[in-house]
């Protein structure tokens, strides 16, 4: 893993690669709250044969842009920044397979569908994509204060505890517990790695503000189902059995885009890159593959179970 930073007008976002130098054949983006190395495991094992980018988004990992969280009016922020990215990364080399998980993979979908140069093709991991557009457009107009104050998960975030005595502790706490309870270990200490911050006190701090996730929560402010019908480019995304983050159902999915390949994987949940990491490493795989080859699939559904399953917030991470 190498480290390495990209330039904004304002400051500096840091990313990690994996694999030959170049520009890269898969770009992936996190979930909130998270950071590129957590998912350090699938991007070393594709490293081995592909070149492969992850970023830190704005307020996360070790990303340095300005992140007020009362600046962050809805995710086309991290749209944009991630088109700006783009011309960075890779310039007027092919493009891409684009992979993100929850946010990242709605990050992801909407960049692609506002430039479809941005990517050869998708692979979303559970990407956020709620159901019911008249509670978010009932929602969108509020203040944020109101909106973090009407969203559970919002509301949780800005109450998380964000110091502890250092990352061990962090792990100590968070191990089996709450969203990490599925998690491969290895992931939890990969996300330790830049999840946190040393203070001058001596102790850590979430890199993520709890603030600035609360935000985040509250600032999905657009349909992202809408982004399917306007996508060019092949897409799989994976959606978990349980508590699924994209909450539209297949049908609706492929009616707005019948290019769609669709797979629920038995027996996850919304981390599901963090519960089957060799079935993620897979399915990249694949992609990477066919945007070698420039093959592209014809149109397969795969629904184990329902992706409108009831869950117990109104947005998901």
């Amino acid at each position: 893993m190498r480290r390495f930073s990209i330039a904004f007008a304002e400051g500096e976002t840091s990313a990690v690669r994996f694999g030959a130098e170049g520009p890269p054949d898969l770009v992936l983006l996190h979930a909130t709250g998270f950071n590129a190395v957590t998912y350090r495991p699938i991007l070393e094992a594709l490293g081995t044969q592909f070149r492969v980018v992850a970023i830190d988004q704005r307020g996360h990992g070790r990303s340095e842009l300005a992140a007020p969280p009362e600046r962050l009016r809805s995710w086309s922020n991290y749209v944009d920044d991630f088109l700006t990215l783009g011309k960075h990364l890779w310039g007027d080399a092919p493009p891409p397979v684009l992979a993100g998980h929850s946010m990242g993979g709605a990050v992801a979908l909407m960049a692609t569908a506002r430039r479809p140069t941005m990517a050869d093709r998708l692979v979303l991991l559970d990407p956020v994509m709620p159901s019911n557009r008249l509670a978010l457009l009932a929602i969108r107009l509020l203040p944020q204060r109101v909106r973090i104050n009407r969203i559970p998960i919002a509301q949780g975030a800005a109450r998380r505890r964000a110091r502890f005595p250092s990352r061990a502790d962090a792990i100590a706490s968070y191990r089996g517990r709450g969203a990490f309870a599925t998690w491969d270990p290895a992931f939890l200490e990969a996300y330790a790695e830049d999840g946190f911050r040393e203070t001058d006190g001596g102790d850590v701090t979430l890199s993520c503000a709890p603030l600035w996730e609360a935000a985040t929560f509250a600032g999905l402010r657009v349909n992202v189902a809408d982004a399917l019908g306007r996508l060019k480019r092949p897409a799989l995304i994976l959606c978990a059995a349980r508590g699924s983050a994209t909450r539209v159902s297949h049908e609706r999915m492929l009616a707005l885009n019948p290019d769609l390949r669709i797979e629920t994987v038995p027996g996850t949940s919304h981390f599901l890159p963090m519960e089957v990491p060799n079935l993620v490493c897979d399915r990249l795989t694949r992609a990477l593959k066919e945007r070698a080859s420039g093959f592209v699939h014809s149109v397969t559904h795969e629904a184990d179970v329902p992706a409108t399953a009831p869950l117990a917030t109104d947005t998901i991470p």
